[in-house]
């Protein structure tokens, strides 16, 4: 969200789970709305408040409106900085401990930044509070489908099942705002070495790389729009791969894939394992 809310307006499985303090005994799956007919939101608890968020795995920190701050007791404080993908700065106000579940799991108590979400969404976006990011899911495995409009928390179980029918990919876990803020950069291979691209489910365009990732991939780091294929590549063999419309432009980060390719793969998350999966909407249909 640092970065980008602007834009909106813009093989053998041994798993380490994480504590058992955060481990589902259940499954809790969560259905997904939509917003300005690309974004997906979804109904949070928020202190004694049900919410309505965005929900975008680039934003970084999970934020909350003012006005929804006033609504939960909270007179906002001190700040959170970080940076979007131009390397313009953004600061916030923040407020500390605040209870916050989804749907029956409680994610436990979490400090959210406080921000104006009104100059950066248009008007027929209608009620948003806020926006719920990776840092708040951290310690609570869970998969993400984007196109089918699902969120689940997994089991120890569910988590296993997914991991044997899907591609593991290397993944680096990005902090900014003094470690507050979590995003997730995943490994694409180039003939010059790995980069890591941002995985965000609250920008609209398919591939944004800088000029440097271009020539990295062998294209064209002077034009501008291009056609190409993105591929993740697996850490126990095997590939994941998403034809893309890519832009070029001055960014401080190797990539940032967005909501055309990531809706088209199902993804698990177990951030406190450092541990991703993802795996084809059409090989999971087969």
């Amino acid at each position: 969200m640092i970065h980008r809310l602007a834009a909106a307006a813009a093989a053998a499985i041994a798993l380490t789970l994480g504590s058992a303090a955060n481990a589902q005994d259940h499954v809790d799956t969560v259905p997904l709305g939509e917003l300005l007919g690309v974004l997906r939101t979804v109904e949070v608890r928020i202190g004694d408040q049900s919410a309505n968020l965005i929900l975008d795995t680039g934003g970084g920190v999970t934020v909350i409106t003012p006005e929804l701050a006033t609504r939960i007791g909270c007179q906002p404080w001190g700040q959170l900085s970080g940076f979007r993908l131009s390397g313009e700065r953004l600061t916030m106000t923040r407020c500390d401990g605040v209870p916050v579940g989804v749907a029956g799991v409680d994610l436990g108590e979490k400090d959210l930044g406080v921000f104006d979400l009104s100059s950066l969404l248009p008007p027929e976006a209608g009620r948003i509070d806020g926006v719920l990011s990776l840092d708040v899911l951290a310690q609570t495995p869970f998969t993400l489908e984007l196109g089918a409009g699902r969120l689940t928390f997994e089991t120890p179980e569910g988590l296993r099942a997914r991991a044997a029918d899907a591609v593991e990919i290397p993944i680096r876990l990005h902090r900014q705002a003094g470690g507050a803020s979590l995003t997730v950069m995943a490994r694409v291979t180039s003939a010059a070495g790995d980069l890591w691209m941002q995985l965000d489910a609250g920008s609209d365009a398919p591939l944004l790389i800088p000029a440097s990732s271009a020539t990295a991939l062998g294209l064209d780091p002077a034009q501008a729009r291009q056609v190409s294929t993105l591929t993740l590549a697996g850490s126990a063999g095997g590939e994941v791969s998403h034809p893309v419309q890519l832009r070029v432009r001055d960014m401080i980060i190797d990539g940032n894939v967005g909501i055309p390719v990531l809706k088209d793969w199902i993804m698990t998350f177990d951030l406190a394992s450092n541990r991703l999966w993802v795996r084809p909407v059409e090989a999971a249909s087969n």
